[in-house]
């Protein structure tokens, strides 16, 4: 057994019917890369339903995101509550609002959209499994490709990301579909139909831009990267994958301009490009009162462990994978190198937001392959102790991704199984973060009320908060408000889980409250947050990060 495949001989040289009736059904399932993808995509799908529902807790943007989708299975341009919605392209919108109409998912109620959508993002996940194992076999060979397969497979990050209706997910299918085409036209660059392989292989990457628009910071750099690195790509190779990359958006342009959205368009990528870039910080590590990257790390080492080193090792990875003498591993390299840089820039001046690193650990795993098949290569005597590390990360990764998805996070959908059983019909309740204004904004039960003035005015009886967001500044309640309802609050609900803490429902005295609000607890009103659709503040949060 050796890491790096040796050319097979042709079936029909080494074994007859006899050998094949021989040979046991794995070793045949082995060999078919197809077959073996499909299994490796089985295995992706069955450990991501394992907690899909109940290990990973609702997010807002989850819910907008499905709202999107849902516009855009009505025939509507995509849009929130408050207009039209252009920070992001609707590349996973479209695909949302395709699956939506196909099985006939119900819209009335986003969050459980979100939790049907999710079966969506999973199989999308395990599709980039797949894809990952397929392109790693054409550059690295079987075994390299297995290792990397089941690493993404089982870690967290990639779990995390793949088990929510997040933009990342089809990106990167899109990106992986990519690059296998242009990886195998670098192999064979005068069969077939050389002109439009290149066009169909940019044209998948333009399909990742036209899902999220910093992916063309991914997908461009690295093939102009690759015209001046050793002549990875040849001028005219090039040119031809970048008009397959930009014909996507271009459409997506054309119609804007169409229909007359083109100026709103405008509006909302210059305010989302800003936060990018850090010329505004209201998102991410970054943001004035945010917790800083280096205490978020040491905070989740213990679930994210391996994450973290893959996300260090992506550009090391692919500096060693950009120096091979095949063409087709310097792309990768390229790709890796691009990928982990841009991580790295967000992370230290940008607006680096948690799911940003998804792309940046799958680029890191195809290069840790990539590199790890070039240490055997050249340094055979290497080759026990690479496999030993190379299975020590995959059993560290499969631990960390097994636990997260046996692990209970589900909050606000276990209270609100709780609050159609327990919570009076006539109750008032005042929620105090964003994801739960969305969540139960269709509930008159509910309001947006997080000081003890608001609950006061609006008759609230009852206050849901979640604790860790509200610790950490990025809830619409403040510590304050938290402190003393601990303190003069009784819970009713409590469930703890790694996302939001402890989401508790408080029931609270009406005096009580009363000389909360006269002594100003909780502070002033928070102001409204800009949604992003058109660059104009409005209540209660839309989507509020980068393009």
């Amino acid at each position: 057994m050796t890491l790096i495949d040796q050319t097979p001989a042709p079936a029909e040289e080494t074994s007859g019917p006899g050998d094949r009736q021989r040979t046991p059904a794995w070793r045949r399932t082995a060999s078919h890369p197809l077959a073996l993808a499909g299994a490796l995509a089985a295995l992706a799908m069955a450990v991501r339903s394992v907690g899909l529902m109940r290990s990973f807790e609702l997010w807002i943007d989850e819910m907008h995101y499905a709202d999107l989708g849902a516009s855009i299975s009505r025939w509507e341009m995509p849009a929130l509550g408050d207009g039209p919605f252009f920070l992001h392209p609707p590349g996973s919108f479209l695909v949302e609002g395709g699956v939506i109409r196909l099985l006939g998912l119900g819209t009335g109620d986003s969050m459980e959209l979100v939790y049907d959508l999710r079966w969506l993002m999973a199989s999308l996940g395990a599709l980039s499994v797949a894809l990952a194992f397929l392109l790693l076999r054409r550059v690295a060979g079987t075994w390299p490709a297995v290792f990397g397969a089941l690493l993404l497979v089982f870690e967290p990050f990639v779990l995390r990301n793949n088990s929510r209706v997040f933009l990342e997910t089809p990106a990167v299918v899109a990106v992986l579909a990519g690059l296998l085409l242009l990886v195998r036209h670098v192999d064979r660059r005068e069969r077939g139909r050389p002109r439009a392989r290149l066009l169909l292989a940019g044209f998948l990457l333009g399909l990742a831009v036209l899902t999220k628009d910093v992916f063309a910071v991914y997908v461009v750099l690295p093939v102009l990267l690759a015209v001046a690195w050793r002549r990875t790509l040849q001028v005219r190779e090039a040119a031809t994958v970048l008009v397959g990359i930009a014909l996507p958006y271009a459409l997506y342009l054309m119609t804007l301009w169409l229909t007359g959205y083109l100026g709103l368009w405008g509006t909302a990528k210059s305010a989302g490009v800003l936060r990018l870039i850090g010329a505004e910080q209201t998102t991410g590590f970054n943001a004035p009162g945010a917790p800083s990257l280096a205490e978020r790390l040491v905070d989740q080492a213990q679930a994210y462990g391996t994450s973290y080193l893959l996300l260090l090792l992506c550009p090391l990875a692919g500096l060693i994978a950009a120096c091979s003498r095949r063409a087709d591993r310097r792309l990768i390299g390229l790709s890796a190198v691009v990928t982990g840089g841009l991580g790295a820039f967000l992370a230290l001046f940008g607006t680096f937001e948690e799911h940003f690193g998804y792309p940046v650990v799958v680029a890191g795993v195809l290069a840790l392959a990539v590199a790890a098949a070039m240490v055997v290569e050249h340094r055979p005597g290497l080759r026990t102790v690479t496999v030993t590390v190379a299975c020590l990360l995959l059993a560290a990764a499969a631990f960390l991704g097994l636990r997260l998805e046996t692990e209970e996070d589900d909050g606000f959908r276990s209270f609100r199984a709780w609050a159609v059983a327990e919570l009076p019909a006539d109750a008032r309740v005042g929620v105090t973060n964003d994801t739960a204004v969305r969540a139960f904004r269709d509930d008159d039960r509910f309001g947006p009320w997080s000081t003890a003035a608001q609950l006061t005015a609006n008759g609230a009886e009852y206050v849901l908060t979640v604790s860790l967001p509200t610790e950490q500044g990025y809830a619409r309640a403040t510590p304050e408000l938290l402190v003393w309802l601990e303190a003069n609050g009784e819970p009713l609900f409590r469930h703890a889980g790694p996302t939001n803490g402890e989401t508790v429902l408080w029931s609270v005295d009406e005096d009580d409250l009363a000389a909360a609000a006269a002594l100003g607890i909780g502070g002033p009103p928070p102001p409204p947050v800009d949604a992003g659709t058109a660059g104009e503040a409005v209540p209660e949060a839309g989507d509020r990060g980068t393009p």
